[in-house]
């Protein structure tokens, strides 16, 4: 049975090519591949940060009683400080802006890259041990809200 880590990782790995073709075509001054790269890396982030925060978290704070610390918690703060740069970065997709785009990009990075390693190595491992068998169901859930 696939677990939500490696699902949850696959879903990043995904995002992070989207990512990688909008920066490349910014940095070749392709406004056009950029835009529609870029408009399709915000939604599939959102889509993902939306699962973790409708779904994940909520299921992992409920099994494990962590409300108010833990490791949710410190994802949920993280995803608060990427909306900011979020929105430049939907801003320069807007305008096809391929400066603003690769500024906000790396903006981005500096906080994704060492979230998503939090989550790859900490959070979605504890998430499929505190769900146990009932993880199965969950990651259904996840995957229906991808769909």
């Amino acid at each position: 049975m696939e677990s939500i880590s490696t699902y949850m990782q696959h879903d990043h790995v995904d995002i992070d090519g989207i990512a990688e073709r909008a920066s490349t075509a910014a940095a070749a001054g392709d406004g056009a591949a950029m835009a529609r790269d870029g408009a399709r890396f915000l939604q599939r982030l959102e889509q993902h940060i939306e699962m973790e925060e409708r779904i994940l978290f909520p299921a992992f704070e409920e099994r494990t009683g962590m409300r108010e610390a833990g490791p949710s918690v410190q994802m949920r703060e993280e995803h608060v400080w990427m909306r900011p740069v979020i929105d430049e970065m939907r801003a320069a997709v807007t305008a096809a802006d391929n400066g603003a785009w690769q500024r906000a990009s790396q903006a981005l990075l500096e906080i994704l890259v060492p979230h998503n390693a939090k989550e790859e190595q900490m959070m979605y491992p504890m998430l499929d041990d505190a769900m146990g068998p009932d993880a199965g169901a969950l990651l259904v859930e996840v995957k229906a809200l991808a769909a």
